[in-house]
């Protein structure tokens, strides 16, 4: 029974103890109409895995950019949202994904943005 108790503790304490995915910033600025726009996020808490990363942008104009990481490869942690607005219309962005797992398991994240356009 004891054994129970203990198995059950520290599942909860190691899940507990892993650091939380976090996507940042929490807004992105505001967008100028037939300028060029580009602003940056970054998520932490964990290397994000190409495989389970998906984003879509609701302007075709607006495109998400992973960097490049030393050695070549792209690296998923840091993006770069990129476009030149042509209409008023607010452009949304749904960023979706998951980490790899080490001594941890793997988390999921999903962040969802709304740039809005000005004139």
């Amino acid at each position: 029974m004891i054994k129970k108790y203990l198995v059950a503790a520290t599942v909860l304490l190691l899940v507990g103890c892993s650091d939380p995915v976090k996507v940042s910033p929490d807004r992105l600025p505001d967008a100028h109409l037939n300028k060029p726009y580009e602003a940056n996020i970054e998520i932490t808490g964990g290397v994000v895995v190409k495989v389970g990363f998906y984003s879509e942008v609701s302007d075709g104009n607006f495109e998400i950019i992973p960097s490049i990481a030393e050695g070549g490869y792209k690296d998923y942690n840091l993006l770069t949202v990129t476009g030149t607005p042509t209409t008023l219309e607010p452009i949304h962005i749904e960023i979706v994904g998951d980490t790899y797992g080490t001594n941890f398991p793997g988390k999921q994240f999903e962040k969802m943005y709304t740039i809005e356009v000005k004139e």
